[in-house]
């Protein structure tokens, strides 16, 4: 036992810094995958998103938006022009053509659905500018605003909005921006810069214009034409969540 005047020495666990499993580099190699993919992954998860609030159920979004993501790597030959060759994106053109005339088989009035693809092509067209060794480029807001402020103008703020924004959007972008500049064979000519070229309709890559364009053009028009109805009081006869 000890005496009255001893103090017991208490032993404290030793506390092991371990070495840091990654270095600083790896970490910053990691963070400079996952942060992009998680961007790509949040943003397709929106795209998804949106193709079901235009009428389509879960698994046919899924299938649309993934064809788009397959699609853009897909450029089908169509009309040879000199030494250009005009082709089709699958994922920029042709899926946006399905998706529209799914739209239109579902109930979208046909009338306004021309009409705000007219608007918007006449936008495009004259806001796109035909770029040699680059393609035909065009502010990234021109379109989107321009499909949206048509689609809810023509469906009075009314639920075909983001319907009609993304019919407009796609549709008016691919021909007033794509089809009336290639149709131009001065422009063929300058975007060819006399080398053998696919100038594609619409393939730009997932991300491109046509694609963004008929994303945010159903977000705008969605978000927007909500407000208007809850606080302008307009489609009373409709509800929203």
């Amino acid at each position: 036992m000890d005496s009255p005047g001893t103090i017991m020495a208490t032993e404290l666990p030793a506390i092991a810094i371990l070495p840091v499993p990654f270095s600083p580099e790896q970490v910053i190699i990691a963070l400079a995958v996952l942060i992009p993919a998680l961007v790509i992954f949040n943003f397709l998860l929106i795209s998804e998103e949106v193709f079901e609030s235009i009428g389509f159920g879960f698994y046919q979004a899924v299938l649309v938006t993934a064809g788009a993501l397959i699609g853009s790597l897909i450029n089908v030959p169509l009309i040879p022009a000199g030494e250009a060759v005009i082709a089709v994106n699958v994922g920029g053109a042709v899926i946006p053509l399905f998706v529209t005339l799914g739209m239109v088989a579902r109930g979208l009035p046909r009338p306004q659905t021309l009409a705000a693809i007219v608007i918007v092509s006449i936008v495009a067209y004259v806001f796109a500018t035909p770029v040699p060794g680059l393609g035909i480029t065009m502010p990234f807001y021109i379109a989107p605003l321009a499909g949206a402020a048509a689609g809810l103008l023509l469906a009075r703020g009314c639920h075909a909005a983001p319907g009609l924004a993304y019919a407009g959007g796609t549709m008016g972008t691919l021909l007033g921006a794509d089809i009336l500049n290639l149709a131009n064979p001065a422009v063929l000519t300058a975007l060819a810069g006399g080398k053998t070229t696919v100038l594609s309709i619409g393939g730009a890559g997932i991300f491109d214009g046509i694609f963004i364009t008929g994303v945010l053009s159903v977000l705008l028009a969605g978000f927007a034409g909500r407000r208007l109805r809850e606080k302008a009081g307009v489609c009373p006869q409709e509800r929203w969540e």
